[in-house]
Formats: C-alpha cells, sequence, structure tokens
C-alpha cells in the first residue's frame, strides 16, 4: 500500500512539472529528430506554404509577381480544360478503387487458400516480383501494346479477324479506357500483401466454427473475411484516391492529356501550366484545390472508417 501510495505521489510531481520538464528530459531525443525535422520543413512544409500564398498571385515562377485574390480559383472553372480533366480524373478515381477492391483481393484469397506452405510462398513471389519493375518500363511496355501498327492488342485482335489498326490512345472514344487499362490484371503488389497480411490474422478458430456450420467458400468471403479485413479495404481506398489525384506520369507517357481533352487530368494540366507555361501562380491555385478535396475525401473515408470501428 505504502508503495502505491510513493508511486502515485511520483506521478503527481511529474505532471505538476509539465510537458516543458517531460521534453526537458528527453531532449536528447529531439535533438536527434531535429534534422528529420528541418529537412521536411525545407522539401516539404515551405513549397507546400510557398503555393498556397503563390496561388493568390500572377506569378511566372522568376521575377513577375502580382496579387491577384481569387482570381486563379475562379479561372479554373472558366478554363475548359481543367473542368475536362475533373471528369476524366473522377471516371479514373472510381474505377481504380473497383480495380483495388477486387483483382488483389480474390489474388490474396486465392494464395491464402493454397494448403502447401511452399506454393504459397512461390505464389506470393510471383504476384509480388512486378512490384521491381520501374513504372515508366511498365508505361512504355503498354504504349508498345496500345501501337495502331504493330502494337500486341491489335495484332491479337487480327488474328482473330477483327480491325488491326485501331488507335487505342489516338481515338476519343478509347483513350481514357485504353488509360485505364494500364497495369493489367490490376494486381497490385501493395494491396496484395495488404489483404493477405489480413486474412493470415483472421483467427482459424473462425474459419473451424464456419466449416462445422457448414459455411461454403463464399459464406466464408462474404460474412468473415470482408467484415474483419474492411479496415485494410477503407485505408486501400484512401490511398487509390489519392493516387489517383496526383498520378499524371502514365497519361503523360502516352497520350499527354490527348486527343484534346479526352485523357487530360488535374495534375497534368499543374504540370504543363506551370512548366510549360510559367502560370506558377495558376498551377499553384490547381495545386491547392486537388490538396483541399483529397483531404476532404480522406476526412470522410477516415469518418466512414471510425464509425464502422465504432459500430463493430
Amino acid at each position: 500500500m505504502e508503495r502505491l501510495t510513493a508511486a502515485y505521489s511520483q506521478t503527481e510531481r511529474i505532471n505538476k512539472k509539465g510537458i516543458g520538464h517531460r521534453m526537458w528530459q528527453a531532449r536528447y531525443g529531439y535533438l536527434f529528430l531535429l534534422p528529420v525535422f528541418l529537412i521536411m520543413g525545407i522539401f516539404k512544409y515551405y513549397p507546400a506554404a510557398t503555393a498556397v500564398i503563390m496561388s493568390f498571385f500572377e506569378w511566372n515562377g522568376f521575377n513577375y509577381r502580382e496579387f491577384i485574390g481569387l482570381d486563379n480559383f475562379i479561372s479554373m472553372w472558366s478554363d475548359d480544360t481543367f473542368v475536362a480533366s475533373l471528369k476524366n480524373v473522377s471516371i479514373i478515381a472510381v474505377t481504380d478503387i473497383v480495380k483495388t477492391l477486387t483483382v488483389p483481393l480474390l489474388a490474396a484469397e486465392l494464395v491464402y487458400c493454397v494448403s502447401s506452405r511452399r506454393a504459397k510462398e512461390v505464389y506470393k513471389f510471383i504476384l509480388v516480383l512486378p512490384m521491381v519493375v520501374p513504372t515508366m518500363v511498365i508505361i512504355l511496355m503498354w504504349k508498345w501494346i496500345y501501337n495502331p501498327t504493330f502494337g500486341a492488342l491489335n495484332l491479337a485482335l487480327g488474328a482473330f479477324g477483327t480491325n488491326s489498326n485501331h488507335a487505342w490512345l489516338g481515338s476519343a472514344d478509347t483513350a481514357l479506357f485504353s488509360i485505364i487499362g494500364v497495369g493489367f490484371p490490376w494486381i497490385g503488389g501493395i494491396a496484395f500483401l495488404i489483404y493477405l497480411g489480413g486474412l493470415q490474422a483472421i483467427p482459424e478458430e473462425l474459419y473451424e466454427a464456419a466449416r462445422i456450420d457448414g459455411a461454403g467458400l463464399l459464406d466464408r468471403l462474404l460474412k468473415i473475411d470482408l467484415p474483419l479485413i474492411a479496415g485494410q479495404m477503407k485505408v486501400l481506398i484512401i490511398l487509390s484516391l489519392i493516387h489517383s489525384m496526383n498520378s499524371f506520369e502514365n497519361v503523360l507517357v502516352l497520350t499527354n492529356g490527348g486527343p484534346g481533352n479526352f485523357t487530360m487530368v488535374p495534375a497534368l494540366h499543374l504540370y504543363q501550366q506551370g512548366i510549360t507555361y510559367n502560370k506558377m501562380g495558376y498551377a499553384s491555385a490547381i495545386g491547392v484545390f486537388m490538396f483541399a478535396i483529397i483531404f476532404v475525401l480522406t476526412i470522410i473515408s477516415y469518418q466512414f472508417k471510425k464509425a464502422g470501428k465504432n459500430h463493430g
């Protein structure tokens, strides 16, 4: 009893000294973290803060700078290219979410059901191996696949007697869906590993009870697997949204936003306005707007995740 009283008194004394005293006690730890904070501040937060400030200016990136208030943000909605890019990125984001929630999950379920441990490791290696291939190599490979003259897709269609000269990336009807098709069969290594880790964390007793009750594979998937990996699915939705909004390298290499604006996305439009046309103020405004969209969607997704966790 005396020991408990002494420990309680010591805790009270520490709390009274406040957070400043605790930080002083951990000063060497904070000192080691200081370079990390400095690097993040210089290369992350300073450019972001500068972009927010410059979004209210007409700025060419060099010496010309004029405060114009909200004109850059207002101009976005009269910019046909930007409006078209929002439509395109919405379609891409929805399809990316569908791809993230289906194919990697199916692959993880199939690998998880393999009884042989050695075979399971082999399948995991095969499915994760494409992660080491540079993204640009994959994009260039798909550019060759879509080539209207000697591309693999047209050659395969020609073997079945169909149109073998279609310009997949040059046609307004197929360009955007060709962009979406890049990476088929869309077994993302990260998503696959996250799903597989979630499945492996499910207690085996639940599966035993389900087998005793006569549950089949579909029942197990719907009533055990999906509810228990819902947290992983929500995280992947957030990551997919962020990637869809920020990514533009595939569009840049394959179509450069064309034909017309049929494959233009906001990130590429931002790049072109800032780098090609030296409209850094307008490009900053686009970046701030996209950050706000991603931030709001992330908060909404987080609230859904939190509500589902509390409900569970």
